[in-house]
Formats: C-alpha cells, sequence, structure tokens
C-alpha cells in the first residue's frame, strides 16, 4: 500500500473516531436524537464534499447537504442504538430504522425512501464494550463510584480502567475497580483484566498490602480462571522476591487449575530464565509454539513471537555482559557520507566513544537532518546495534542505549548507519583520528559538512535523483506534481553555522 493511502486510512479512522466520541458526548448532554443529527451533518460535511467530488460530479451546496445529511442521518440511528446510557440503567435510548414510506428523521418531512433512505451509507463499526468505555470516560469524576451500580459490564470496567491507567488516574482506577472485587462469588473469567489493571494500579500507588489482599481475595473464587489469575500473580511477585521455590509451588497451582491457558506460556519461560535455566525455557518455548500453533480456535502468533523475543533478551543480555567496561577513552573524528550519492551528502563531526548509540543516533537525525521518522541500526563489525523491533535475523540488534561506542569500535576504521530500511538510506562512517578525550567539552561538535539531505520518503537513491531531475526541468508538465510536493527544498543548501547551533543544543556544556 502506498504511504499516501495509508494516511488516508489513518486520516479517515481519526475522523470517525473524533465523530463517533462528539456524537456520544451530545447524546449524554442533550438526550435529543435531532441535536444529535445537527451536529452530526455539522461533522459529516467534509466527508460529503469529498464523497461528491470523488463521484466526478460538481460539489455544489446542495449535493454536499444532501449527502451530509444523508450520512448523519445513518450514523446518528447508529449511535443513538448504541450509546449506553447512564441513567437508563446503562442501556441505550432506542429508535427503529424508518420504513421506506415514513417521515425521514433528519427533519426535512420527506418519505425516508425519498430522502435519506435513497444515499447508500456505510454503518458504524461501534462494539457495545468500545461505546460503553466511550461513555465512561466522560463521566465526571464524582460519579465514578455509582458506576458498579449502573450495570457496566465487568470487563467493560477493566478496558476503562486500562485507559485511565495508561494515563496515570490510578486513584480513579482504585474508585472504579475496587467495589467489584468487593465479594468475588458472582465473578468470573470476564473480571480477569479488571483484577490485573487494579493490582497495577496498587502497584503504581505503592501500596503492597492492598496488592497482597487483592491477590488472596482472588484465590477464594469459585472461578478457576480468576484463581490460577490469582496464583500466577503470586508466582510472579515471589520470582521478583527470588524465592524461585514459592513461585514454582504457586505456579503448579496455576497450572492445576488450568492446565490450557495460554498465558501460563509467558509465565513458564519468565520464570525458567529468571532461575537460569536458559536450556530448559528454550525447550519449553518449542513446546508452546507447538501447542499453541494447533489451537483451531485462536491465534496466538503474538504470544509465540513474545516467547522467542523473551529467549531473545537472554542472549541479548549475556552479550551486552560480555562487553568491555573499561576502554580507553578517546574523541572520534567521524566522517559521515550517504552512499551512492554525488555529489556527496556529508558531515564531519566530533563525539566522545563514551557516547552511547542512542546518543550517536539523535546526533546523525540532527547534523544530517532527517526527522528520526523511521527505523534505524548501526553495523559494527559483527554488531547490529540500535532500537528494538521484530525482524528475520537469528541474532537480536543490541539496544543502543546500552552500548558505548568504545565497548564495540575498538580499531575499526569504519561502521555503518541505516536508517529508513524502506528507503534504505545507508551511512558510512569513517573514523579519521582517535583524539585525546575532551571531557569538559560538549560530547559531540559539527566541524563542517555539505549539501542537504535527500527528502524523507523520497524513494532511496533512485527517488532522489528523480526528484533532482525534476529540478531541473522545472517547465515540464510530468515534473509539477513532483515539485508541489519538494516545496522549497534545495539539495545544495547547507548552513553550517545553524545545523551546528542544533547539534550542540542536545548537550550541555560540562
Amino acid at each position: 500500500m502506498h504511504q499516501d493511502d495509508t494516511n488516508d486510512i489513518d486520516a479517515l479512522h481519526q475522523l470517525f473516531d473524533h465523530i463517533i466520541d462528539e456524537g456520544v458526548g451530545v447524546i449524554l448532554d442533550t438526550h435529543s436524537f435531532d441535536a444529535l443529527h445537527v451536529r452530526l451533518r455539522e461533522l459529516m460535511r467534509p466527508l460529503a464534499q469529498a464523497i461528491v467530488s470523488e463521484a466526478g460530479e460538481d460539489a455544489d451546496d446542495s449535493q454536499v447537504d444532501q449527502a451530509a445529511r444523508a450520512i448523519a442521518t445513518r450514523a446518528a440511528l447508529d449511535l443513538w442504538n448504541h450509546t449506553p446510557i447512564p441513567d437508563n440503567h446503562f442501556r441505550p435510548y432506542k429508535m427503529d430504522k424508518p420504513e421506506r414510506n415514513a417521515p425521514c428523521p433528519c427533519g426535512s418531512q420527506r418519505k425516508y425512501k425519498q430522502c435519506c433512505g435513497a444515499v447508500d451509507s456505510p454503518s458504524l463499526t461501534l462494539p457495545p464494550d468500545e461505546m460503553a468505555a466511550r461513555v465512561l470516560k466522560r463521566l465526571p469524576k464524582e460519579r465514578i463510584g455509582e458506576i458498579g451500580a449502573l450495570g457496566v459490564p465487568v470487563h467493560t470496567l477493566g478496558m476503562v480502567a486500562q485507559a485511565w491507567f495508561e494515563q496515570e488516574r490510578f486513584d480513579d482506577v482504585v474508585a472504579l475497580l475496587e467495589p467489584v472485587f468487593k465479594d468475588v462469588r458472582g465473578l468470573d473469567e470476564r473480571a480477569e483484566l479488571a483484577a490485573d489493571v487494579l493490582g497495577n494500579a496498587w502497584l503504581a500507588l505503592g501500596d503492597e498490602a492492598r496488592r497482597l489482599e487483592l491477590i488472596a481475595t482472588l484465590k477464594r473464587a469459585p472461578d478457576k480462571t480468576l484463581k490460577s489469575a490469582a496464583f500466577q500473580r503470586e508466582a510472579t511477585l515471589n520470582c521478583d522476591r527470588g524465592d524461585f521455590p514459592a513461585a514454582w509451588a504457586a505456579f503448579g497451582q496455576a497450572q492445576r487449575l488450568t492446565p490450557n491457558n495460554p498465558t501460563l506460556a509467558h509465565l513458564e519461560v519468565l520464570l525458567l530464565l529468571a532461575d537460569g535455566r536458559e536450556a530448559e525455557a528454550r525447550a519449553r518455548v518449542d513446546f508452546w509454539t507447538a501447542k499453541l500453533s494447533r489451537d483451531p480456535e485462536f491465534d496466538h502468533s503474538e504470544l509465540i513471537g513474545l516467547l522467542h523475543q523473551m529467549l531473545d533478551l537472554g542472549r541479548v543480555d549475556e552479550r551486552l555482559a560480555a562487553l568491555p567496561e573499561d576502554y580507553p577513552e578517546r574523541r572520534l573524528l567521524l566522517h559521515v557520507e550517504i552512499e551512492g550519492i554525488e555529489p556527496p551528502i556529508w558531515r564531519r563531526l566530533e563525539v566522545e566513544n563514551s557516547l552511547t548509540f542512542a546518543e550517536l543516533h539523535d546526533i546523525l537525525q540532527t547534523a544530517m537532518g532527517w526527522d528520526d521518522a523511521h527505523l534505524h541500526e548501526f553495523i559494527v563489525g559483527e554488531y547490529r546495534i540500535g532500537p528494538a523491533f521484530e525482524a528475520e535475523w537469528d541474532e537480536p540488534a543490541l539496544p543502543g542505549e546500552e552500548v558505548e561506542l568504545g565497548q564495540v569500535i575498538g580499531r575499526k576504521k569504519s561502521f555503518r548507519y541505516l536508517y529508513d530500511f524502506g528507503d534504505g538510506w545507508s551511512h558510512r562512517i569513517t573514523i579519521e583520528q582517535r583524539l585525546p578525550s575532551t571531557p569538559t567539552e560538549r560530547p559531540a561538535v559539527l566541524l563542517a559538512g555539505k549539501r542537504a539531505c535527500p527528502p524523507e520518503d523520497c524513494g532511496g537513491v533512485r527517488g532522489y535523483y528523480r526528484l533532482l531531475n525534476a529540478l531541473a526541468r522545472p517547465d515540464s508538465e510530468e515534473n509539477r506534481e513532483t515539485l508541489e510536493w519538494l516545496g522549497d527544498y534545495k539539495p545544495d543548501a547547507f548552513s553550517l553555522a545553524s545545523v551546528r547551533k542544533d547539534v550542540a543544543s542536545l548537550f550541555r556544556r560540562i
């Protein structure tokens, strides 16, 4: 899929997300279908304009109004029938879809079949849990305590609490969920998410006693899944304390309660790795991979990937531990050049070899003029260094924030920096000199450079040369769209003073 198509789809999703949120707000504030319809007509007008234009018609106001009215009517009916109302026992208001000859609900006084019903409008996707979450997040804080009495499904409460937890509303999470677990006799596996979020909230608030009390309460639950979840959390707690006999005992209890629970795979591998039993962990990952892959009902590919990532992290830790902690501190004179381009685009910098590769990445992004909008990786001899991401290589990359230049560069004369695996920008970094360290100076300084770096997402080296060709032939009709996309880009432009200041601003003077 083209990048522009992806951006258009993302923008459309954001638009509808905003429309749904706005519609929910109008329903809760006004309890009026007419008010909802009026607001949706306003929000749908840009979409209606695009639809009329897409159809190849002249977008006059009457056509746009008709399209906006029809789309708004369908959306209003969907929202009205799917928005749970707190004061209505958390049930939606209901309005039947009008019969063909009934008056159109848009208020035009025309028959539905001759008005909004004549326009083919798509339905909104409104999952009940998601709609409940949208409603709950609009309730004022003083009403949080009432939610438990509204009949909201416990899984929905868990979803809302998860969103609040990510916003660091830990006290609100507790206020929402603590009443749910006063009596666990009527709860089942649907309460597991809520229990997990509540436990995490107690942890974030530093209240270990309440967290342990929650685990003890869940262990008394009649439901096996909830009870198993409690033993799993107990196993994790004991693992964190280094009490592996107790951790394995709790794991055994969870396994007896729910032997086919996929979450046991993650916990078992975690305990084995923490207990230093890596060979067993690898064997169990193979076992769980085979078992989960045979499940005909669910796709466990994400969990399987996570299990293998856990093994990768173990290998990464071993390789990090093998790196030298002591090395001669030097100030490196680096020449950085984008490969495959003439005249060359280059920069010359001085950097301390005590910097991490994550810091060097920031320096290179600033010095070259990139936007840091894509993945990157350094290749230094046998080492691949960069952020964690899914890849096909057998050996995972070392994390850039944990590896210093001096730990891996040694006496090497050059290394490579890859940026944007789609466009494939390869930078050759040559170590021109090893100078004495100057710890009282800024750890990175830009000394020289030539030419602007290519625009982001221009298609790599070939795409860059196509852009240069378009700039050389500005009067060509076929280059008009390319030149509009380029804007005021000037390939030879490079302000050493300005970029040097930007690089310097990355670090405070010691």
